[in-house]
């Protein structure tokens, strides 16, 4: 048993010196997420779990987004250790928004695009968010203010309050995703954008723009026009979306 334990107890060790040395983006597949599961299991061979895992799931990012109640079906995964791996995603994205929000200052078009695209674009549930932008044009808050699943987000006005309240922000941007679907703007969109259009007037905070993420790209409801594009512009259909937005911004010219 300790001849076993000294085994498993190596074998973490030279995955945690591979992976500092090499970086994570080089470990196999299969290394990749038995360096994850060391920190959801402090003991143990992880290797067999890691393959289950990605039998079911196939990569590591569809391991990190599993629900909880699917990844306790695999052989080896109880409620808390599929809460931890969970819960990892969350400390992953955690880590990337408030390492973009803390740039000195964030006050051109494709900063605040960049960061909001790396907020919601690979979400797999629809979420709204609200971007608190100070007198400067500084991004200095951001809180997720409503979820939801397929088309629809119940915005929480009570969290949206309670945003404006705590940073008295003169200035803020909404932005919700479209996971896996188009960002056309739906009824919905238009009902929830004059919702808090109204509730951020009450405050004093003017609405500089509420946008919409796609698989396509960002789309503006207020500006009522695509602002970025993620499909190859080359291809027929960037073609055709990039078409669309010159003839917006002719028309505009005009």
């Amino acid at each position: 048993m300790d001849t076993k334990k000294n085994i498993h107890a190596g074998h973490r060790r030279r995955l945690m010196e591979l992976a500092y040395k090499a970086g994570h983006e080089n470990l196999s597949d299969i290394q990749a997420v038995e360096l994850v599961l060391c920190y959801v299991f402090p003991r143990g061979d992880v290797n067999p779990l890691a393959h289950r895992l990605l039998d079911r799931y196939k990569n590591l990012p569809s391991i990190l987004e599993a629900p909880v109640e699917d990844l306790k079906m695999v052989e080896g995964m109880g409620y808390m250790s599929s809460l931890k791996l969970h819960n990892l995603l969350s400390i992953f994205n955690t880590y990337t928004i408030e390492k973009a929000s803390k740039q000195e200052r964030m006050t051109t078009t494709g900063e605040v695009y960049d960061y909001i695209e790396s907020l919601l674009r690979f979400k797999k549930e629809e979420e709204c968010h609200m971007i608190g932008i100070n007198a400067q044009g500084e991004v200095i808050a951001e809180r997720c203010v409503g979820r939801g699943k397929n088309d629809r987000v119940e915005i929480d006005m009570k969290e949206v309050t309670m945003f404006l309240i705590t940073y008295n922000l003169p200035a803020a941007i909404i932005v919700h995703n479209h996971p896996d679907g188009k960002c056309v703007k739906s009824t919905q969109d238009a009902y929830t954008n004059d919702k808090l259009k109204y509730v951020l007037d009450s405050f004093g905070c003017r609405l500089v723009d509420d946008l919409v993420i796609g698989i396509d790209g960002i789309y503006s409801i207020e500006r009522r026009q695509m602002r970025r594009l993620f499909v190859d512009q080359n291809s027929i259909m960037g073609q055709i979306i990039k078409q669309r937005l010159d003839a917006e911004q002719e028309l505009r010219s005009v």
